[in-house]
């Protein structure tokens, strides 16, 4: 009988660890109408993906072609664009290149997607207790292409994951997309 008492209290202790986790450098940004808000129209729109990646940053390549492609999936859906023309992703040094690229294309609005992170992270920690998350950060500046003034500067943040979750690269892309739904239509995307 002495024994359950001990086990029971290791189980229920452990328990609650593993629900008390949270996602690695949460950060929170203050809450910001979307960029589709009624009455914005943003006329001819060039999508310019950026990338900001730490000098650790695995796999660069792949996480580009996530991003690459959940911007082109959401594209379609931006109801205050009258039309959307994705470029291709680029390094975020070469952002005036992409700007002078989408003015010769004749936008009127370019919506550079500066992309922080975009990744699984995994944490374990003692005594048995691990998680991942998936990772999406980037802020979105909608730029006025012909003056160069900043229009809106929205940071975001999605994390989901948690406890014992296996994430890996795979449901990064809807991940984009969905955080990528949040800043340009807001409750509207869901």
């Amino acid at each position: 009988m002495r024994f359950r008492q001990p086990a029971a209290a290791v189980l229920f202790m452990l328990t609650v660890a593993g629900c008390a986790s949270a996602p690695p450098d949460a950060e929170s940004f203050p809450a910001q109408a979307p960029l589709c808000a009624p009455g914005v129209a943003l006329g001819k729109v060039a999508i310019v993906p950026l990338t900001r990646w730490r000098p650790d940053q695995k796999e660069p390549e792949v996480r580009e072609a996530i991003a690459q492609k959940a911007v082109a999936n959401l594209a379609s859906e931006i109801p205050c664009a009258s039309s959307v023309n994705v470029l291709s992703i680029a390094e975020d040094s070469m952002s005036a290149d992409m700007l002078a690229k989408a003015r010769a294309d004749g936008a009127k609005t370019a919506l550079l997607i500066r992309i922080e992170e975009l990744g699984p992270i995994a944490t374990l920690s003692f005594p048995a207790l691990w998680s991942t998350w998936g990772d999406v950060k980037f802020t979105l500046d909608a730029i006025d292409v012909q003056t160069g003034a900043s229009l809106r500067s929205i940071p975001h943040r999605r994390q989901k994951g948690g406890a014992f979750e296996a994430r890996g690269l795979e449901p990064l892309q809807g991940e984009m997309e969905a955080a990528l739904r949040d800043v340009i239509l807001g409750a509207a995307g869901k």
